[in-house]
């Protein structure tokens, strides 16, 4: 059975200077979700940021759940490591 999920795109960038949430392959597990910057973003030891995506999202069937995670080669190639993933709360 399909289930609805609502996508609302806030920054009109997204889907041309900043690309739409794609499946890497087609064994990927997930979407792969990007950044919506315009610089780099450097975070001193212990600070945080929050990450635009550009994009809202509202998952109506209380059954289904939007998890955040990293992607698996972040920590071993590049040395970022998140503490934690995040599940969205209700838009």
């Amino acid at each position: 059975m399909m289930k609805k999920i609502d996508v609302k795109i806030l920054d009109p960038r997204v889907g041309q200077q900043f690309p739409l949430p794609t499946y890497a392959t087609s064994g990927s597990a997930g979407l792969d979700l990007r950044a919506c910057l315009d610089d780099a973003v450097e975070l001193a030891p212990g600070a945080t940021t929050l990450v635009p995506t550009g994009l809202a999202i509202h998952i109506a069937d209380p059954s289904l759940a939007a998890v955040m995670l990293p992607r698996s080669g972040l920590g071993h190639k590049h040395g970022i490591v998140l503490r934690q993933s995040g599940r969205p709360d209700r838009l």
